[in-house]
């Protein structure tokens, strides 16, 4: 049980001068008389799940700030248990972040919030929001990065367009430098069962698709596999990715990787292509686009199919689409089995049925 003191002390409004001390929790003798005890007693996960699941009830400052001991406990133990009250309380603060960057607008441009005395005396939920923000997007990284199921719990909050307004129309703000992390993970694939067909070879694989948030990083893994395990088959150029752009797509930060790019070996499409095998000019509408995410892919079946055209133009793309937005993330596409000649023709034969062919 949260000590009557220290639930006491979350509770209890944060004052106009305590906002931007992120340290002020440790301003509170039972707060770390209840960690130690938690840590001594092995009994971390539970005090974090407790605390976690009372995080609505208390001032919204200070419960940012607590969000960063829950979060750390998630990292040390691997546990995401106290997710979903970390998730909420990311959803409330968001929407009043929202608010008053919208209330900001002049001519239909975004300020930087007027100074903490106005803004406090404003809309105090506002300044604690917006002061508590950059601890509260760190602290829902820990948990989104783990857990897919918690992704799936902050999408159900339609959050979208109000992350992209905060990351795409705000002016700068150490505030709001860890929102774009956040919004990555909506668009984050997790176990996406693909279904890859090559018309012109008559022939095609299962696979599956992790923490990608970006189809250029899955085509560049997907083309990686398939050279590397089936290359021959396929008529695939070489792998001509260098060392650093391979680290970098699997996780590793290179320092000489920022100016390279990679061209892909395939024209990759949609199944609305499946029936041919070379590229044409009507293909363009059809494109697995780079910048989208995997979760846009269209879908027969329960699966995301990619189709291999041959000789379109050719698509490159920088390394910045690889970079991984997280330690605790692991992307990868891996090739499950190849199709039977049988297999080939019923997928064929169901996509041809969804486009009336």
């Amino acid at each position: 049980m949260v000590e009557e003191k220290l639930q006491e002390f979350l509770c209890q409004e944060t004052a106009v001068e305590e906002l931007g001390n992120e340290s002020l929790l440790h301003g509170c003798p039972e707060f770390g008389q209840m960690i130690g005890k938690a840590i001594n007693d092995g009994n971390l996960v539970p005090f974090s799940v407790e605390l976690s699941g009372h995080l609505e009830e208390m001032d919204l400052y200070k419960a940012s700030l607590l969000s960063n001991f829950i979060g750390f406990v998630c990292e040390k133990e691997g546990d995401t248990s106290a997710g979903e009250g970390v998730v909420r309380l990311f959803a409330a603060a968001c929407t009043k972040v929202y608010d008053l960057f919208r209330s900001t607008e002049v001519e239909g441009e975004c300020q930087l919030p007027p100074d903490l005395p106005e803004l406090y005396a404003k809309n105090r939920e506002w300044a604690k929001a917006y002061y508590g923000f950059n601890v509260l997007c760190v602290s829902t990284m820990a948990f989104l990065t783990r857990d897919p199921e918690l992704r799936r719990f902050l999408a159900q909050f339609a959050l979208d367009d109000q992350i992209d307004f905060l990351v795409e129309e705000t002016p700068e703000s150490p505030y709001l430098k860890s929102i774009f992390y956040v919004g990555s993970m909506l668009k984050t694939c997790s176990n996406l069962k693909l279904l890859v067909l090559q018309p012109g070879r008559q022939q095609g694989f299962y696979a599956t698709a992790n923490d990608i948030n970006n189809c250029f990083h899955l085509l560049f893994l997907m083309e990686e596999q398939i050279v590397k395990n089936c290359c021959e088959k396929y008529g695939a150029k070489n792998f001509l990715a260098t060392d650093s752009m391979v680290r970098l797509a699997h996780g590793e930060y290179p320092d000489d990787v920022w100016k390279e790019s990679y061209t892909t070996c395939f024209m990759e499409c949609n199944y609305t292509s499946a029936d041919h095998a070379s590229f044409k000019n009507d293909d363009a509408m059809a494109l697995i686009w780079g910048e989208m995410s995997p979760q846009e892919i269209p879908v027969v079946d329960g699966r995301a199919v990619i189709v291999l055209l041959d000789d379109g133009p050719s698509r490159s793309f920088s390394a910045s689409f690889l970079m991984v937005q997280h330690e605790a993330l692991n992307p990868y596409v891996r090739i499950e089995e190849e199709l039977s000649e049988e297999e080939y023709k019923i997928w064929m034969e169901k996509i041809g049925n969804i486009m009336g062919k």
